[in-house]
């Protein structure tokens, strides 16, 4: 079955009594776009592996080049001082050709990371935020939302409370627990509210006094919609765990892949 097809009957429809009007190019639109960027990641990835490829291939013929030359440098006592430099003069030319591959392939790396973190910073609009048609209301996220964008080096997580969460150590329920996990299923780091300035907002405060010691001005208290975010500096983290526990003690965990 045509899933494209299937979309565009299912939307495309007019009531015979009165009149419903529905965007039938704009869902059109986002299947043409589906299908350009499923076949433009396709182009970039096959390209980049042909790249790779290359550069892998040019390297190995490279050191093998360069090796043998170095031997034979090392093993002809008879030659020449005109053969010798050039025998020098040929391994100092593909030790630069290597150094050239070595540039355009760390140009690549760079490239290729630039779009993986673009890509991580999109957020997808879920199927369930769409209304249905018969009456049904979707329902509205509870206790707290979270994002995790995976760099190179660092993980950032996002967490957006739906309501007012104090960090008191002793004087609350309320906490943030967010566990860092590496692709082995192993805890990399732990972080809560006994960590003093653990989350931040946009205007760089800090949020969680911790055990308070030594002295800080930091605040316990989050404000409902207010997106906090905690970061670590770590090269291993392939998951995220966000455990929020309200005031009130309920509790809801999100966990967010790479």
């Amino acid at each position: 079955m045509n899933l494209k097809a299937t979309i565009l009957g299912a939307i495309g429809v007019t009531a015979v009594a009165g009149t419903l009007v529905f965007n039938t190019g704009a869902a059109e639109k986002v299947m043409n776009n589906i299908e350009a960027l499923k076949s433009k990641i396709q182009e970039f990835a096959q390209n980049d592996a042909a790249l790779v490829e290359k550069y892998s291939k040019l390297r190995e013929e490279a050191q093998t080049k360069i090796a043998a030359l170095e031997e034979e440098l090392e093993n002809n006592k008879a030659a020449t001082d005109a053969e010798k430099a050039e025998l020098s003069a040929e391994i100092e030319r593909l030790e630069g050709q290597l150094k050239l591959a070595n540039a355009a392939i760390e140009g690549l790396e760079l490239q290729s990371n630039k779009a993986v973190e673009v890509a991580n910073s999109y957020t997808m609009t879920s199927a369930d935020s769409l209304p249905g048609l018969d009456g049904e209301i979707v329902p509205e996220e509870k206790i707290a939302t979270a994002k995790a964008h995976f760099y190179q080096g660092h993980t950032q997580v996002d967490i957006t409370p739906k309501e007012d969460i104090n960090l008191g150590l002793l004087s609350s329920k309320g906490n943030i627990v967010v566990k860092f996990i590496d692709a082995n299923g192993d805890t990399v780091q732990t972080k809560n509210k006994s960590w003093a300035g653990y989350l931040n907002d946009s205007q760089g405060n800090k949020y969680g006094k911790g055990t308070n010691l030594p002295s800080n001005n930091y605040s316990n208290q989050l404000v409902a919609g207010v997106t906090y975010t905690t970061t670590l500096n770590k090269e291993n983290v392939a998951k995220v765990v966000v455990t929020v526990t309200t005031d009130n003690n309920e509790v809801k965990t999100i966990e967010l892949m790479k």
